[in-house]
C-alpha cells in the first residue's frame, strides 16, 4: 500500500491550519499548504508573484481532465487559476508518492482520490459566530470586518472546491473525519486526527 496522507479541508477561521500544524508535530510529518504555490511555480517555471492572487480560486472546472502531467506547454493560454491548480495538483501527487505528510486545502482529497495512497480526509468546521470571533482576535478586526472576511473566504473556498471537484464542499460523506472546533480544543482535534492516522498502518 502507498504512503499514509492526511488532507485537511477547513472553513475559514475554524482553526484548520493550526490543527494541521499540531497534528503534523505529533506525527513527525511535514505540512504542505502555502508552500505548494512555490513548488508549483518552480515546476511550471513561473514567477510566484504571477499566481499568488489565484491560490484557491476557481475558474475552469474541467481543467483537471485536460492537463497532462509534466507538460507545461499544455497550460499556455490558460488563466493563472487554472495553471496554478494543475501545477499544484502535480506537486501534491508527487509529494504524496514520496512521503507521508499533511496537505491543507488545494482539493488534495480530490487530487489524491483513487491514487496509490492511504488517504485520511478531514473537514474542520465551527459555528460562524465562533469563527468571526477568532478572526477578530487574530487579525484585530471589527465585528463587521471579520464577518465580511469570513463570508468572503468561505464563499471563495466553496466555489474553488466545487468547481474543480464537482463535489459539495463540507459534505460529510466525502470525509473520513469531520471535526467541529466548538466542541473540541485544537489540541484535542489534532489528537483525534493523529490517532486515526496511526490506526491506518
Amino acid at each position: 500500500m502507498g504512503n499514509r496522507i492526511i488532507s485537511i479541508s477547513r472553513q475559514f477561521g475554524s482553526g484548520g491550519h493550526e490543527i494541521a500544524v499540531k497534528t503534523a508535530g505529533r506525527l513527525g510529518l511535514k505540512v504542505y499548504e502555502r508552500e505548494l504555490v512555490r513548488l508549483a511555480c518552480e515546476y511550471g517555471e513561473l514567477p510566484e508573484t504571477s499566481v499568488t492572487d489565484s491560490d484557491e480560486k476557481a475558474t475552469n472546472p474541467y481543467l483537471f481532465q485536460t492537463v497532462h502531467e509534466g507538460n507545461y506547454h499544455v497550460l499556455r493560454g490558460k488563466s493563472t487559476s487554472e495553471v496554478l491548480f494543475a501545477l499544484q495538483s502535480h506537486e501534491i501527487r508527487r509529494i504524496a508518492k514520496r512521503e507521508e505528510c499533511v496537505f491543507v486545502g488545494r482539493c488534495a482529497d480530490f487530487v489524491l482520490k483513487d491514487k496509490d495512497v492511504q488517504l485520511l480526509r478531514v473537514f474542520v468546521s465551527a459555528p460562524e459566530e465562533q469563527r468571526i470571533r477568532r478572526k477578530m482576535i487574530q487579525e484585530n478586526l471589527t465585528l463587521n470586518q471579520a464577518s465580511k472576511l469570513v463570508h468572503k473566504m468561505d464563499k471563495q473556498r466553496k466555489k474553488y472546491y466545487e468547481s474543480y471537484t464537482g463535489m459539495i464542499w463540507g459534505d460529510p460523506s466525502h470525509y473520513d473525519l469531520c471535526i467541529d472546533t466548538s466542541k473540541y480544543t485544537l489540541d484535542q482535534a489534532a489528537e483525534m486526527i493523529a490517532l486515526r492516522f496511526e490506526k491506518m498502518g
